[in-house]
């Protein structure tokens, strides 16, 4: 069974009852899970990010299917990654419908995304102010179903499986240049599109500051900052309040005039300049910020699409598409069939499941009762495609809807 997002996030008020991210709308008997987390050294116990809420009346495959023909499943698991290859997890059931309660307001101890100071944490986002650095972007799902193969690395499984998707996928569509992908400053220099309203402005401001606050504190490995560097960095971060500040004072969604736009780029390319001066003085690489800019870019862009169906027409149609195009299928080629990993990530229920390791094997006995692969819906925290979240569940479990027994494996190449 396929599962498919939706292109472009939706309001959190969307009336979807299977979907990721988002808020569970939760029966009031079920409390939101908890459990131990480790971010870097410190084990806490917080309540566990929410990943996908699925109304099994939703799920194609009555007659055939194990899971219960009604009801609804709300997977939960720390997005905490680094060396878990067993995710802390939790599966609820209600055999309620997913529509039948309200949106579960979001617990106080709830984890940020990839866990206090976590390693894919994107530190421009404050979990103390930015709602979506807690609470992923809501993306209503549909189901499609396909006949799915067992195989490790070969081409024969590959073939059949490949011919399987299309039949419901279609051929899929020509690889295209990612816009914003290991786009260098340059290119992001010449483009006048940018920035296109002034939330975009304040990420990419912030983004900025956690480097420069990091890089004051820490330097390179150690070794103490010259005069000079200090300097430096001071001046990037005036120069980067005085943005920060300026950004403040106006509505978020608003248009930005060309003539800031232009005064924008130019100090944001003053700051890779500065960048590219001080190499191997500090932690921070040039190229980091244009990743981080792509990253405000798609940020921004969901967001104005939380707002309403028409927000995004105000954002630089190119950006959107782009953002867009990562959900679409694309022509796989005979590689890719024979490894089971695609260009596009293949969310998936029941079936055998893919993974660059050892645990569709391991748990080949057990039932895949989600996979999550990584997918730009996740920003950082699950946004590498060579990285799969399977949920799991042992038969005679499932027989007695005994969820709690549900396991995560976590794998990446």
């Amino acid at each position: 069974m396929l599962v498919r997002r939706s292109d472009l996030p939706v309001p959190l008020a969307h009336p979807a009852r299977s979907f990721f991210g988002g808020l569970p709308r939760l029966p009031p008997q079920l409390d939101w899970p908890v459990a131990e987390v480790t971010a870097n050294v410190t084990p806490e116990i917080v309540a566990l990010t929410f990943v996908a809420q699925i109304d099994l009346a939703e799920v194609p495959g009555s007659g055939w299917s194990p899971l219960p023909k009604q009801g609804t499943l709300y997977f939960f698991c720390s997005s905490v990654f680094v060396g878990e290859g067993h995710p802390p997890c939790r599966v609820l059931y209600s055999p309620t419908d997913g529509g039948a309660y309200p949106d579960c307001a979001p617990p106080p101890n709830l984890m940020p995304l990839a866990g206090a100071d976590g390693d894919a944490q994107v530190k421009w986002l404050d979990p103390a102010l930015d709602f979506y650095a807690k609470v992923e972007f809501k993306y209503p799902l549909s189901f499609q179903l396909f006949r799915d193969f067992y195989f490790h690395e070969d081409a024969v499984g590959g073939e059949l499986m490949i011919e399987e998707l299309c039949k419901v996928l279609g051929p899929g569509e020509p690889e295209k240049r990612d816009l914003l992908q290991f786009r260098r400053a340059a290119e992001y220099e010449r483009d006048e599109h940018w920035p296109f309203n002034w939330l975009l402005i304040n990420y990419v401001v912030r983004s900025v500051l956690s480097h420069v606050v990091s890089d004051l504190k820490l330097g390179y490995y150690g070794k103490p900052l010259s005069d000079e560097v200090v300097a430096e960095l001071k001046r990037v971060r005036a120069g980067a309040i005085g943005w920060l500040e300026r950004s403040r004072t106006l509505t978020p969604m608003d248009d930005v005039d060309a003539d800031t736009k232009t005064a924008f780029r130019s100090w944001w390319l003053d700051v890779v300049h500065v960048y590219e001066r001080i190499h191997g003085q500090v932690r921070t690489y040039a190229g980091e910020f244009a990743a981080d800019l792509g990253n405000a870019i798609n940020h921004t862009i969901r967001c104005m699409a939380t707002q309403d169906d028409d927000a995004c027409d105000d954002a630089p149609l190119d950006f959107v598409a782009n953002l867009e195009r990562q959900n679409h299928w694309k022509t796989p080629t005979v590689k890719e069939g024979k490894y089971r990993h695609f260009r596009t990530a293949l969310h998936q229920m029941l079936g055998y499941g893919s993974g660059p390791q050892g645990a569709t094997e391991e748990h080949l006995e057990d039932m895949l009762l989600l996979q999550v692969q990584g997918d730009l819906a996740f920003f950082d925290w699950n946004s590498n495609i060579g990285c799969v979240l399977h949920f799991w569940i042992d038969r005679d479990a499932l027989s007695q809807l005994d969820f709690s027994r549900v396991v995560a494996t976590y794998e990446c190449d």
